[in-house]
């Protein structure tokens, strides 16, 4: 739903597209998942995904059409009365079903809530009880910074959000899945500088811990080397009732 969410967001905002290669001037979740751009680059409407068809193979998640989106710094992402999130109290998203789709949600929802952007009243208690992995804590290190960076300009209090996550979730691919650990590919929607529309997928892996889903943080705490442009969106899953 990548470019990693703690990725240095005037760095990446700064990339252009050139005709021989495109790349993607934004931070991307995700994995989710999903590309970021500040607040001052505002991102034109963005026009739907054909749906795809299934990837032969492909491990699909049971996502009913009982899907309702809400706003998470800018970005809209799905909330399931069967998948969940079942606790959204203080901005958080916690308690997802066992299953495939938790899974995806749960991808969603925690990638979303370790962005900068988001404010250090979200993206800190996210990472106590629902990022795990050996690289987790330099991931909260390089996101802590990113947000320090952001707010200064900002002006904004500490804690509070810094800036908006301008972009479209499409849709998701299910490439392992197992009791305890799923491995989701998201695929997001954003327009460059120059107005172009870009699709992108990232690699999110989750855990189960037990009791609930959890991110696996990506090696060296950033997803830089997991995600890649789309140009043909065969195997991915539309979300049900998606914007």
């Amino acid at each position: 739903m990548t470019e990693d969410v703690i990725a240095r967001a005037r760095r990446t905002t700064t990339r252009r597209l050139t005709a021989a290669s495109v790349v993607v001037a934004a931070l991307m979740l995700a994995a989710a998942v999903v590309v970021f751009v500040t607040r001052e680059k505002a991102t034109p409407a963005l026009s739907p995904v054909p749906a795809p068809h299934a990837a032969p193979g492909g491990v699909e998640a049971d996502l009913s059409a009982d899907l309702r989106w809400v706003d998470v710094a800018g970005v809209v992402v799905p909330v399931s009365a069967l998948c969940g999130p079942f606790d959204a109290s203080s901005g958080l998203a916690r308690g997802f079903s066992h299953d495939r789709g938790g899974a995806v949600l749960a991808a969603v929802h925690i990638v979303a809530r370790v962005a900068p952007q988001v404010g250090a009243d979200i993206f800190h208690p996210t990472f106590d009880a629902q990022v795990v992995g050996p690289d987790a804590a330099a991931m909260r290190a390089r996101v802590a910074q990113e947000y320090d960076e952001l707010r200064g300009p900002a002006r904004a209090r500490y804690g509070g959000p810094v800036g908006d996550l301008h972009a479209a979730l499409r849709g998701y691919r299910i490439t392992a899945y197992e009791p305890g650990e799923a491995a989701v590919e998201l695929l997001t929607e954003s327009a460059t500088d120059a107005g172009r529309r870009v699709l992108a997928a990232s690699a999110v892996r989750v855990s189960w811990t037990g009791s609930d889903w959890a991110l696996i943080a990506p090696a060296g705490g950033s997803f830089d080397g997991s995600v890649w442009l789309v140009t043909d969106v065969s195997g991915f899953t539309v979300f049900p009732g998606g914007r």
